[in-house]
């Protein structure tokens, strides 16, 4: 576990999944606007308030690595990828420095923004870094999330399966919710048909506003 410190909250994306149902493609790399999925969603990472920005990699790790090599990101080996998500969770976070929070970003949500990012740290930060900030709509869990500081030594603590699912569940005083209906915030990559909703919802988002 990394002894360092750091004052501020560090991202943490997770890409070591197998993509077991885009096979035989890995989602993460999938052409998305120009470059690699997992490659967008990184240097979104990069460009926002985080204050440093590390992947968790396992399958397919060497192309992966290769998406990303020209971005400031530290990577992570995570040798339990197949066991569960909650793996990459816990190695991602204990590599990194401890700091006040750990920005869970899941590699596959590529609507995601620097400004999504931004909004669930200032949120974080606006609750004195003690809450989890989850985005919520009326009925359904989103993604990132952002947790406090302290769960770092609780994941090293409980074993290589706690991730932030059961930190959640332990601790559900902990869950400060972001009330949003933002498809950003729910839409992943799981499927060829999920990659072709993320594609069109995208160039929806481009398009330019209509005159009155």
């Amino acid at each position: 576990m990394s002894t360092e410190k750091i004052d501020g909250v560090v991202a943490v994306i997770l890409a070591a999944g197998l993509s077991l149902r885009m096979a035989p493609d890995n989602k993460l790399l999938l052409d998305f606007a120009g470059e690699p999925l997992v490659r967008r969603i990184a240097r979104e990472a990069v460009a926002s308030k985080a204050a440093r920005t590390f992947v968790v990699v396992g399958h397919d790790r060497w192309n992966v690595r290769k998406a990303i090599a020209d971005l400031p990101v530290t990577i992570v080996e995570n040798p339990d990828y197949t066991e569960s998500q909650m793996t990459s969770v816990r190695a991602g976070v204990l590599a990194a420095p401890e700091a006040r929070g750990y920005l869970i970003i899941p590699g596959d949500m590529p609507l995601l923004t620097a400004a999504d990012f931004d909004r669930l740290i200032t949120r974080f930060e606006e609750l004195g870094a003690d809450k989890a900030v989850v985005p919520f709509d009326d009925t359904e869990r989103g993604n990132p999330i952002v947790i406090p500081g302290w769960s770092r030594e609780e994941m090293y603590r409980r074993g290589i399966n706690f991730g932030c699912r059961n930190l959640l569940i332990n601790y559900p005083e902990l869950v400060s919710p972001l009330k949003t209906a933002e498809p950003q915030f729910f839409q992943d990559c799981d499927t060829p048909e999920a990659y072709r909703d993320l594609l069109a919802a995208f160039a929806a988002m481009r398009l330019p506003a209509r005159s009155a």
